[in-house]
């Protein structure tokens, strides 16, 4: 009999300790919020970076570009503060997927009504000006292909600071239809490219090199 209870109590100890490991195998796969909780699919998150704790860059905000159309908007970092910011909100290729996962494709978008140029899938949307691939609005949603290429985003963690992300641009094969869809993406970092006149805001877009300024966020639930 103690044979027996010391066998069935080795056997609860490993599954538990199994199970543990398991757990943590599983979160080290998910985007975490500052409060250590997975992000979910459809629920609303304000966006923070490192340098916005310190009040350099503030929140995240959809805008009209000077001298372009109304719409689509743009997507901008404020230059201080979070007056008017929007929370977003992401969707996963994979409808399956009830968190958010590290690496895997996604859509991004603003949670907000307030104007029908801020709606629809982020994507990235070659400046009337520049020709630099900025962030925009007026993405479709769902329905991975190569006709949506443009609309893929993913959280990776960050290369600076542990325990932090960096938005990328670089959708998966699968997503967009295979390597002949992918071959002509060019892939990249989501930074501050360039700043409106007054300074008041950052225009955020694919920066193929090292990123050196947005690229250290962290997550709020709304």
């Amino acid at each position: 009999m103690a044979n027996l209870i010391i066998q069935f109590s080795a056997t609860i100890f490993l599954i538990s300790f199994l199970s543990i490991g398991a757990a943590k195998t599983a979160t080290k796969d998910l985007v975490l919020d500052v409060e250590g909780n997975p992000l979910e699919v459809g629920l609303s998150y304000y966006v923070r970076t490192v340098l916005s704790q310190l009040g350099i860059g503030g929140g995240i905000v959809a805008a009209s570009k000077p001298n372009q159309p109304e719409c689509p908007q743009y997507v901008a970092q404020l230059a201080v503060g979070w007056y008017g910011e929007s929370p977003i909100t992401f969707l996963p290729s994979d409808p399956s997927h009830k968190h958010i996962h590290i690496s895997s494709d996604l859509n991004i978008m603003f949670n907000t009504s307030s104007s029908v140029c801020s709606q629809g899938a982020w994507q990235l949307t070659p400046d009337a000006n520049s020709g630099s691939l900025h962030l925009s609005t007026g993405g479709g949603i769902g329905n991975p292909s190569p006709q949506t290429a443009a609309n893929w985003f993913k959280i990776e963690n960050s290369i600076a600071s542990s325990g932090f992300y960096q938005l990328e641009y670089c959708p998966s094969s699968s997503t967009i239809d295979g390597f002949e869809a992918k071959r002509d993406i060019v892939c990249g970092a989501i930074d501050a490219t360039d700043a409106t006149d007054d300074n008041r805001m950052l225009w955020l877009g694919l920066v193929p090199g090292n990123p050196n300024f947005f690229h250290v966020l962290s997550f709020i639930k709304a």
